[in-house]
């Protein structure tokens, strides 16, 4: 029975190259399009833990406070929730890192008559406080505490990486959507085609005896192989385009400090399966209507 099964199916395919062809692009390009905001989204997640975990919050001091008093506020800050460690900066250490960073320019800083940076305490949080809301919440309560002249934490680089995160997120999740109810109509229509092209076949195979089973099952099988290809073919235009590209961005700045990696195995096969159901879902609803099950 089975290997009658895929024995009808494989002719079926064969006599209507055409139909299953365009089939097959289409789930390949909605695969390809889904996996590749996928591949965005996990690669994404890592850039900005990444990103996150050099997060420091800088608090700025009056240029009045002494010595005592910083003690204070470093006890203040230390009993915050949230802070992992703390560092002060002397205004002349700060002063000689500026120089340091600077190079050879080092020498636009001798006219000086005095060091034009207060002290300062670096703040490093625990990972569960790394997170935009958890960031403002501890600078917020920093700013309140005396002889604090300003508290820095990079807070527009903050919401402009997590809004671009949201909208490709959002942007993500309704393209799925569409290219899965566009995916399922395309997958019907063509199961549709195929059946009303041998529907006087069809009509003589019901009259002979053949049960709806040996018609179905062909066709079910037919609609897998579908899914599956194309989802093999749309993966495998994403990582070809990984491989071509991925050398390229190692050499920037801002993928240098992580791995970017491809979807992983387990989020593959899940890509695979959803498109082989996706064929099968198809046909169902095309067979019904046909058949009138």
């Amino acid at each position: 029975m089975i290997l009658l099964t895929a024995k009808r199916a494989y002719t079926d395919i064969l006599n209507n190259k055409f139909l299953h062809m365009v089939c097959v692009i289409t789930i390949a390009l909605s695969v390809f399009i889904v996996s590749a905001f996928a591949f965005f989204f996990t690669n994404a997640t890592e850039l900005l833990d990444a990103w996150r975990k050099g997060i420091r919050i800088i608090t700025y001091l009056n240029d009045d406070v002494t010595d005592s008093q910083r003690s204070d506020l470093i006890t203040e800050i230390r009993k915050l929730s949230g802070v992992a460690d703390i560092k002060f900066i002397s205004k002349d250490d700060a002063f000689f890192d500026l120089k340091q960073k600077i190079g050879q320019q080092s020498s636009l800083l001798d006219g000086l008559d005095k060091n034009p940076l207060p002290d300062a305490i670096e703040i490093r949080l625990e990972d569960s406080y790394r997170k935009l809301e958890g960031v403002q919440k501890i600078a917020r309560r920093i700013e309140n505490f005396s002889h604090v002249n300003d508290v820095e934490y990079a807070q527009k680089w903050l919401y402009r990486f997590n809004g671009i995160y949201n909208l490709f997120k959002v942007t993500g999740l309704v393209l799925a959507g569409i290219f899965f109810i566009a995916t399922l109509l395309i997958i019907a229509n063509t199961i549709r085609l195929i059946m009303y092209a041998r529907r006087e076949e069809l009509e003589i195979i019901r009259i002979v005896g053949a049960d709806e089973g040996f018609i179905k099952y062909p066709l079910f099988l037919e609609a897998v192989i579908q899914g599956f290809s194309g989802a093999f073919i749309g993966l495998a235009l994403l990582y070809l385009a990984f491989r071509f590209t991925i050398p390229n961005l190692k050499s920037d700045v801002l993928f240098s400090f992580i791995e970017i990696r491809f979807i992983p195995f387990e989020f593959l096969v899940a890509i695979v399966i959803g498109s082989m159901m996706i064929g099968w879902v198809g046909c169902y609803f095309s067979i019904r209507k046909f058949l009138k099950l």
